[in-house]
């Protein structure tokens, strides 16, 4: 098939005999009109879309083609010359491909003795890393700036430590121990993650889910302790002085559930060290987002029924095991004549005005609120004040908190729970996965929205000690709440050092304001936590988003929401867990991605580092993943693509950090008397990147390709048949060392006597006018100009653009030619090829990658996506945000459109942090 022919529509492909692929353009734009009766114009030689012609004869198309008498509306793409795609090569097999171009020995590894000595050194800047990776208050401290961070400092600690206070006082008593271990655990691991902690927004202390679960293990524990005392049966069975007593007021009762739960935060604090210090947290990849789901709705199902007796006003025993939330109902619907009246019209009450205070003003004018009403707390006071004044307790026998110390206590082993730690090993190992789980995710979410990072190693570490150390001081275990972090998110909190005003504000509560809360009704501290259920039990609905994504997904959240809700917590927890990992090991393959690069002689994408004469199309990056994408892999699929293409997040970060050095400068220099510095705005906007953009294209497919096909064709360990080099697109003339290349139908011509290359443009006249001929000649002899020699050097790089170094004070320093080479990328393609599954924690993955690039106008096409794989991402709504035009036949498609395109500009006005709809990736994690 001649250059330049194009097929008629709605005829078929033929192919040659001689076993060649046919010639095919593929192009991308809009749909015709199906009334438009202007002819196609076609623009030789430009980026455009063209227009189709259509004919006044309804049964002939524009090539005469015969047609149904009713026409359709075509699907068919507008041609576009420059979009092309021009396939014209021999078909071989994968062995004579390997035998042409596959490397003959592979990179050699230096020794591990070698690897392994050259880590072992000690030095001023290295102690001063590891001291800073293992306290990271260390550097807060160091480099802290006094104007910029107190400020916002102080007043997110403040607020976030208002809204601790009814937190605290309502997960005490959901945790089955005392109200003033919630107001310790609001205190000490606050603190603890001041000193351990990387993330300026993790709001340590209380969290539902975590206190229910630690509920669960004290109940059990508790129960079995009270079996074996028989004194304890005859108080709780009216044998003292005929007064009957719930088991829950025995003083020695609640305080071995108090040692149980401190002996629980002790365990498992130690089992997140180990995990921090070996670098495990990996394991969190392997729960799914569905068995989250699942498990966060049924606990809060849980939770809920905890708060019904307290709220209605009636006083039963609690209950453990398999089957609790059946006998916990069962023993509700015994007494519910006996409600309290007083005590339901107050938690009704408190429900409906912390819902319409949240949904009417908090929500509706969040932009506008310098932080958020602390409804809850509002709720506590007022509760306080009318319970004392009307006297609740005494006039309608409403139930309230009571007195309790107003002392911080001295910290003590607890070493009765240590005895019995062998009984709460698994819980306490579910807790440690569970609390990093969560507030790991809420933690990325923040350093997302923030630009920053944080260290997963040492966040479990830091977990740890907060858990580990304060169970000491009469704490439960400890987790992030996200209400409170998302708040310290929004009011711009810059280190860690804020929660230090967080726990201040905690121990004025314990020591001074404390005992002002004596008339506090229990059934308003329910009804706080009820309330804040409400997206949990939304999340339920989630079951049918499952079903339609994916069947292993619906498999993993059904099993887990049944077996948590109507068996036990941890027995749910171990059911999910175990369904989850048949699914692994049922659909797991080894994830490896890698950067594709071009074989000019054959035209086909390979793995670049394999094979000799591979390069990459300059502006664009191939990507490739070996494996399925869900949610064992989908964190490995983006830390790859990242690592192997080029990390949005760090060119942001690069920007932000390059325009302040500017801005920084320009003010010195204003303040000397001296003229601005002048911008470089090559780096910022992506100026001057397409001249060598297009000199790396010129060069990349002439000499570079050419050169390599000389270098074959000389070897003489390599044969190829004489019918495959008939039939070759390039042609090899070693006599005159001149070597022509048609692509696009543009002609580039290398003399290599000259040192000399020239393009011919095509003809851009609809009358056959010839334009003049663009020349660009480099220095005799092969010295040419080392800018330009640099220039192409960077783009067709395949090594990892990701190479850093550190300042001694630790910052992350680059160079503009490195800020360059990011920028020159302007396409990113994924080929989706091998990807035959995705549930929705990869989807929603593919859907933030989508919105990181296009952040910094990076474009992201998706090439050889499944017919199985798009239903996915239709029922996800991917398709809501990464637009149809994004998805690609084959990666030549996808290059042959975005090889036209340039770098877009980037004003400073465009550099802004990702906002919340951005950053919120595990959006069940702010919902809890």
């Amino acid at each position: 098939m001649e250059s330049g022919k194009f097929l008629p529509d709605g005829a078929k492909d033929t192919l040659h005999l001689s076993g060649e692929v046919p010639e095919r353009r593929v192009s991308t734009g809009a749909t015709p009109n199906r009334y438009q009766t202007n002819q196609r114009r076609r623009r030789s030689g430009l980026s455009g879309l063209q227009q189709p012609t259509l004919t006044s004869n309804p049964a002939m198309d524009n090539n005469g083609v015969q047609m149904s008498e009713k026409r359709r509306r075509s699907s068919c793409p507008v041609i576009n010359l420059e979009s092309a795609v021009n396939v014209k090569r021999a078909a071989q097999t994968q062995v004579q491909f390997d035998e042409l171009h596959l490397k003959q020995q592979k990179d050699e590894k230096p020794p591990l003795k070698d690897r392994v000595c050259s880590q072992v050194y000690c030095d001023k800047k290295r102690s001063w890393k590891i001291l800073t990776s293992y306290i990271p208050v260390v550097r807060y401290i160091r480099y802290y700036k006094l104007k910029e961070f107190a400020v916002p400092d102080v007043f997110a600690g403040l607020t976030v430590g208002i809204l601790h206070i009814p937190q605290a006082l309502a997960f005490g008593a959901l945790t089955s121990v005392k109200v003033e271990n919630g107001l310790f655990t609001s205190v000490w691991p606050v603190l603890l993650y001041v000193l351990f902690g990387t993330s300026a927004h993790v709001s340590m202390g209380t969290s539902a889910v975590i206190c229910i679960l630690t509920a669960a293990t004290v109940d059990r524990l508790g129960q079995g302790w009270a079996a074996e005392r028989p004194w304890l049966t005859n108080m709780t069975s009216g044998g003292v002085n005929g007064t009957a007593m719930l088991l829950d007021e025995v003083p020695e009762y609640l305080d071995y559930k108090e040692e149980i739960a401190m002996g629980v935060a002790f365990v498992s604090g130690l089992m997140m060290i180990g995990l921090g210090l070996f670098k495990l947290g990996f394991i969190t990849f392997y729960l799914s987002e569905s068995f989250f789901t699942a498990f966060t709705s049924a606990a809060a199902v849980h939770i809920g029924t905890s708060q019904m007796s307290s709220m209605l006003g009636l006083k039963i025993q609690r209950f453990a095991g398999v089957g609790k939330i059946i006998y916990t109902y069962e023993a509700i619907f015994s007494v519910i004549t006996t409600t309290n009246i007083a005590a339901l019209i107050i938690a009704v009450t408190t429900c409906v005005v912390i819902q319409l205070v949240k949904d009417c003003i908090n929500e509706r004018f969040k932009h506008k609120l310098f932080a958020p009403i602390p409804i809850e707390l509002f709720v506590v006071i007022f509760a306080t004040v009318v319970s004392y004044l009307g006297e609740f307790a005494d006039q309608f026998g409403v139930d309230v908190v009571g007195t309790f110390p107003n002392t911080i206590p001295p910290p003590r082993v607890p070493m009765r729970a240590l005895q019995e730690s062998p009984k709460f090993l698994v819980d306490a190992f579910i807790l440690a996965i569970l609390i990093f789980a969560n507030t790991i995710a809420m933690a990325k979410i923040c350093a997302k929205k923030h630009n920053y990072e944080v260290d997963d190693s040492q966040e479990l570490i830091a977990y740890g000690m907060c858990n580990a150390v304060s169970s000491f001081f009469l704490c439960f275990p400890s987790s992030v709440a996200p209400p409170r972090s998302m708040v310290a998110s929004n009011m711009n909190a810059r280190t860690t050092l804020c929660g230090v005003f967080s726990a201040a504000v905690m121990v004025c509560v314990i020591l001074f304001i404390g005992p002002l809360f004596v008339a506090l009704p229990k059934s308003a501290l329910s009804a706080i936590i009820f309330i804040s259920l409400k997206g949990l039990f939304v999340q339920i609905l989630d079951g049918r988003k499952f079903w339609k994504i994916n069947k292993f997904d619906f498999v993993i959240w059904f099993f887990t929401f049944f077996a948590t809700v109507f068996l036990d917590i941890d027995v749910g927890l171990g059911v999910g867990v175990a369904v989850s990992l048949i699914t692994v090991v049922f659909q797991t393959q080894f994830a490896r991605g890698y950067r594709l690069g071009k074989v000019a002689k054959d035209n086909v994408f390979v793995e670049a580092k394999r094979y000799t004469d591979a390069s990459e199309i300059p502006g664009l990056r191939i990507f490739r993943f070996e494996s399925n994408l869900y949610f064992a892999n989908a964190e490995i699929f983006r830390n790859s693509l990242y690592s192997k293409t080029m990390n949005p997040r760090k060119l942001l970060k690069f920007l932000k950090k390059r325009e302040e050095v500017y801005e920084k400068e320009t003010r010195e220099r204003i303040a000397q008397g001296l003229a601005p510095q002048q911008r470089r705005n090559s780096v910022m906007t992506g100026e001057n990147l397409l001249v060598n953009q297009r000199l790396s294209v010129v060069t990349l497919a002439t000499s570079d390709f050419a050169g390599s096909l000389t270098q074959l064709a000389a070897e003489k360990k390599r044969k190829v048949s004489a019918s495959s080099m008939d039939k070759a697109a390039y042609t090899i003339d070693e006599n005159r060392a001149a070597y022509t290349i048609d692509e696009n139908r543009a002609a580039y011509t290398i003399d290599e006597n000259r040192a000399g290359f020239s393009r011919l443009q095509q003809n851009k006249s609809d009358k056959g006018k010839s334009k003049s001929q663009d020349s660009l000649s480099g220095a005799s002899n092969g010295r040419g100009n080392p800018g330009r020699k640099a220039s192409l050097e960077s783009s067709i790089s395949i090594g990892t653009l990701d190479d850093e170094e550190v300042d001694d004070y630790g910052e992350v320093v680059i160079s503009d030619e490195k800020l360059k080479r990011m920028r020159r990328v302007h396409h990113v393609i994924i080929d989706c090829s091998p990807i035959n599954y995705m549930d929705a924690s990869g989807s929603n993955v593919l859907c933030h990658i989508f919105s990181e690039y296009a952040h910094v106008h990076v474009q992201v096409f998706l090439a050889g996506v499944s017919a199985a794989v798009r239903r996915a991402m239709k029922h996800a709504g991917a398709f809501d945000k990464i637009p149809h035009e994004n998805f690609f036949l084959e990666v030549s498609d996808a290059v042959a459109v975005a090889r036209t395109k340039q770098v877009e500009a980037l004003s400073q006005a465009e550099l802004e942090d990702f906002s919340d709809e951005e950053a919120e990736e595990d959006s069940y994690v702010t919902k809890m």
